[in-house]
């Protein structure tokens, strides 16, 4: 998702952070050291396996997990001008992320790789195999076999605040999560397992062609790592081929490490690649998790489990997706964060940079303007007191009270298979950051009009943990993309 800073100069910046903020306690510029942090026990690391690219003395870093990379605090998302790319490297950013989904971002990327290959951290993602875009088709029709194969064509699944029974081989995209958990029962129960190879060799073929792809698209021969971009299915871990292909790729040159992002069913994600990481074969590098200061609680646990394995950690989407219906109060916060010359996307990037207690290494900016630079360099060096952590805890918390958690239950409770998550993904494009094409994409791989499914039930909101009206949110968003 391409968010972007609020438009305002360097200057008038510094002024408004310095001045209206820190008399206000909730950011403290004065010289102190930072909050003691409460993670893991510091990873022994010798300081010669250090990797260091591009680094600027007046810029922040942070050794990013496992990798071994000094990576800047703030990550270079999709920014369509080359000039504000080329003004961030020269400032010190040395992390440039793309996907093989982000339209011809990779092509457009080529020309200043040439340039700037040796300076920076390249990632790029495979799109489309096991979410983000969607759920390949083959891989559904694939897993749909085997979990028929495994628990019967009549199985019991949770769904929402009920228990309905569904067909395996009927399951939509958004059952699958819930034929997971039934699929894992029956697995510690009998010792027994599906048949998930002809599953795991097209997500590794896939994932194969992907990379090639990526790296012709971009003229490299390298990325540092290829992940796959916005898992939903807790099961992928399951199928070795994927990491059997990757460690062929690795052999050949063509990638050094693997990780993953993901939009949707996250904490049971999250969870599964600690385990996956725990049993092996795999060894997951890195990961980009969508949070935000409201939902970073409940990822928590997750993200702690992943640190002590020493995995990087890159937060994105960190100001949260925001429900249609705008209350009250909150319109009240919006116009104090206007007054101040800050907005909650600011606010948002300075808690998940510096009051997670350490456990997010960096997080993922875009740009529109070169002005915005100058901020974002700012808020990586940022100094919290106690006192204005839980000032700025609150505040940010209050602001994304209805930011969309990323967690998927709207979705697999809805009674009549509509894709509620993608919808709220969708409209959040459309107004938050301005992207309606993107937006139109996303509805558009439904494959069918979600006004004709929806009844207005409120199951959806009735499970959502952010209370969002999302009945209004599938109508208007599919309304206006129609």
């Amino acid at each position: 998702m391409r968010e972007a800073f609020a438009k305002i100069d360097r200057r008038e910046f510094f002024r408004s952070a310095a001045a209206g903020l820190a008399a206000a306690g909730t950011v403290n510029f004065i010289a102190r050291p930072a909050l003691a942090e409460e993670s893991a026990a510091p990873v022994k690391v010798d300081p010669k396996a250090v990797i260091h690219r591009n680094e600027s003395p007046d810029f922040v870093y942070r050794r990013l997990g496992r990798t071994n990379f000094n990576c800047g605090r703030i990550v270079a998302g999709w920014i369509r001008e080359p000039a504000i790319l080329r003004r961030l490297i020269a400032q010190g950013v040395n992390y440039i992320d793309t996907a093989r989904g982000y339209g011809e971002y990779e092509v457009e990327l080529a020309d200043l790789l040439k340039r700037v290959r040796d300076k920076v951290w390249l990632t790029s993602k495979s799109t489309g195999i096991a979410g983000h875009d969607t759920v390949d088709d083959e891989v559904q029709k694939l897993y749909r076999k085997a979990m028929a194969a495994f628990l019967g064509d009549r199985v019991t699944i949770d769904a929402g605040n009920a228990r309905r029974e569904i067909n395996p081989a009927d399951a939509g995209r958004d059952e699958f999560l819930a034929l997971h958990k039934e699929c894992m029962k029956k697995m510690k129960a009998t010792g027994e397992s599906p048949d998930w190879r002809p599953v795991g060799h097209r997500i590794a073929d896939m994932y194969a062609r992907k990379l090639d792809e990526s790296l012709q698209r971009m003229k490299v021969d390298n990325v540092d790592c290829y992940m796959m971009h916005g898992i939903e299915i807790p099961w992928i871990w399951q199928c070795t081929e994927l990491w059997d292909t990757y460690e062929k790729a690795k052999k050949a040159g063509k990638v050094n490490h693997f990780g993953f992002s993901t939009h949707k069913h996250q904490k049971e994600v999250l969870a599964s690649a600690v385990e996956a990481n725990k049993t092996g074969p795999w060894k997951i590098d890195l990961v980009m998790p969508g949070v935000h200061p409201t939902s970073f609680h409940e990822y928590r646990p997750e993200l702690e489990a992943l640190k002590k394995q020493d995995v990087g950690i890159i937060a994105m989407k960190s100001s949260g997706t925001i429900r249609a219906a705008v209350t009250g109060p909150e319109k009240k916060l919006a116009d104090l964060a206007r007054n101040e010359n800050l907005n909650s996307y600011e606010r948002a990037k300075a808690y998940m940079l510096h009051a997670t207690d350490d456990l997010v290494d960096a997080v993922i900016a875009q740009f529109t303007e070169m002005a915005q630079i100058g901020r974002a360099m700012t808020l990586a060096k940022f100094k919290l007191s106690a006192a204005a952590r839980r000032k700025l805890e609150s505040e940010v918390r209050q602001a994304g009270a209805g930011a969309c958690h990323l967690c998927g239950r709207c979705s697999g409770a809805c009674p009549r298979g509509v894709a509620v998550s993608d919808l709220v993904r969708a409209y959040a494009y459309a107004h938050q950051y301005n992207d309606r094409d993107m937006a139109a994409s996303v509805v558009a791989s439904l494959g069918y009009d979600p006004r004709s499914r929806c009844t207005r039930c409120g199951t959806c909101t009735g499970v959502c943990p952010a209370g969002i009206d999302l009945p209004r949110t599938v109508h208007e968003a599919a309304s206006m993309l129609a």
